[in-house]
């Protein structure tokens, strides 16, 4: 039955109602007897009109009866309908608790004999709950992948959660009549959350959205190297640098600029390049150290901000940079999210870097831009809302977390002198109020042992996957452990190290 039919149908209620109510009506009138008390011509007439303006507005509520009908139909099911069904899935999926080892989502495809859905367990567990051990494992601590806030969310289920409708900005543009790229709810979240970190300036700033921060980067370097076509920009950076830096830049092998390693100081470029091009993080992937470029460098610096959070360096200042990257993944965890952005003081490299994220991957998606924004607003709100978390908001939970893994690698690599784990100073940080102990995302450490000319084979010898120090622009001595994964994974990471240090203590080291 289509809706006109089934509004006819409604309206013909409504008439047969209305008719009703004035044969009610005339029956009242006819049926007064001599045993009711006789009524002047006034009173009959106000009898009348209270009895017509009854049914008068009884019709009108039975049409706007139906008016509301169709609105409904109109609009399709009630929000509690499809909500509902969206939450219960959602709440379904999260009761599988897989032993703690593991998840069922609500896109999680295997399914048991039973029709249940299938566990998807975690690196070294197994089994139907994922609560077998897989025995000696290896620790995988390659990949910065930022799983220890995996935990914080679970606890807060609360926070961080989005309901997406179908109908949800199915434009190309996040607003298909302005033709914008980013929500203005994004940019805003944005800087609402470096305003509570104090960690950077975005006022009188653009803010240029992207597919996490390395794409940003690489728009970046293209757009600085477009400023000076008739030459090939040296892309360059100072050992220790994260890998990617060179990686990237040699993958996509543009005419414009190219990767030349370390940067020149004190004068212009003597090769007759374009004007250098560095690219820096501070604190530094892999060292965790705060880095500056000296005054006397000659070309454009790109500060790549990634670990610059109250929850990974202590806070000593808002940066003030002229081009500064941060990403999403390392403040929240949410890596697969892929939202990163830049915050840039001149209008022609922003113009120049949003075009670069729409021709090369058509924008940013607006279910990611969305989950961001929704993140981010449940951040600040628990600093700084009317039932603020304090001490229990992401910022403290992860500090408290990575200062524990910082302290417990300390004490296991301080049992021998075979090992040195990269020295940092606690500072005070803005944010916390307080001197802040060390917390970085990564170990850096250097092998002693004269024959110990590639660390990270010597940790493979102990089940031990780490990022060899050659791949950072420095010596294989070094090693990169990342301490961003879940507890279980420290925790095998812990126990291997701990045995490779009791073996070599045995050995009188």
């Amino acid at each position: 039955m289509n809706l006109v039919s089934r509004a006819g149908d409604r309206l013909l209620e409504v008439e047969e109602d209305c008719r009703l109510c004035e044969e009610v009506g005339m029956a009242s009138e006819e049926g007064s007897g001599s045993e009711v008390p006789l009524l002047t011509s006034k009173d009959v007439e106000k009898a009348e009109r209270r009895e017509r303006v009854a049914c008068v507005a009884l019709c009108v509520l039975l049409l706007l009866n139906v008016v509301g009908f169709i609105g409904r139909q109109r609009e399709g099911p009630p929000r509690s309908e499809w909500l509902g069904k969206a939450v219960r899935d959602a709440e379904l999926a999260a009761m599988e608790l897989c032993s703690g080892h593991g998840h069922v989502f609500v896109d999680t495809n295997e399914v048991s004999a039973d029709g249940k859905p299938v566990c998807e367990c975690h690196e070294c567990f197994t089994g139907p709950d994922c609560s077998v051990s897989m025995g000696e494992c290896v620790a995988d601590v390659d990949v910065g992948d930022p799983l220890l806030f995996e935990e914080y969310w679970k606890s807060n289920p609360d926070l961080g959660t989005v309901v997406i409708p179908g109908w949800y900005r199915m434009s190309y543009f996040a607003n298909d009549a302005q033709r914008m790229f980013y929500t203005d709810a994004l940019t805003a979240s944005i800087r609402e959350l470096h305003a509570l970190a104090g960690n950077a300036v975005t006022e009188g700033r653009y803010i240029a959205v992207g597919n996490g921060a390395m794409q940003l980067i690489n728009a970046i370097v293209r757009g600085l190297a477009l400023q000076d076509t008739d030459a090939v920009s040296p892309v360059v950076a100072t050992a220790p640098y994260y890998n990617m830096y060179y990686t990237q830049t040699s993958f996509l092998d543009s005419r414009h600029y190219g990767w030349a390693g370390e940067p020149e100081y004190g004068h212009e470029d003597s090769t007759k390049r374009g004007v250098q091009i560095q690219l820096i993080a501070s604190p530094n992937n892999p060292t965790a150290t705060i880095q500056d470029v000296p005054s006397d460098f000659k070309g454009h610096v790109v500060y790549d901000y990634a670990y610059y959070w109250p929850h990974l360096t202590p806070i000593t200042k808002a940066a003030d940079s002229d081009i500064m990257v941060f990403t999403f993944s390392k403040i929240t965890g949410h890596a697969g999210n892929r939202i990163g952005w830049a915050i840039l003081k001149d209008f022609d490299l922003y113009q120049k870097v949003s075009q670069y994220v729409f021709l090369s991957t058509g924008g940013v998606s607006h279910d990611a831009q969305l989950r961001a924004t929704q993140i981010m607003r449940d951040v600040i709100k628990s600093y700084v809302g009317t039932t603020p978390l304090g001490s229990q908001g992401i910022f403290h939970f992860g500090h408290e977390v990575l200062e524990s893994r910082r302290a417990r690698m300390q004490a296991i690599l301080g049992k021998s002198t075979r090992f040195t784990l990269q020295e940092l100073k606690p500072e005070y940080c803005n944010f916390f109020g307080k001197i802040s102990a060390p917390s970085p995302a990564y170990a850096w450490i250097h092998c002693n042992r004269e024959e110990d000319v590639n660390c990270n084979e010597v940790m493979k010898t102990a089940g031990i996957i780490g990022r060899p120090g050659g791949e950072f622009g420095s010596s294989d001595r070094y090693v990169r452990f990342s301490m961003l994964k879940r507890q279980a994974n420290f925790e095998i990471l812990a126990t291997h190290l701990l045995n490779l240090v009791s073996q070599t203590c045995e050995n009188g080291e």
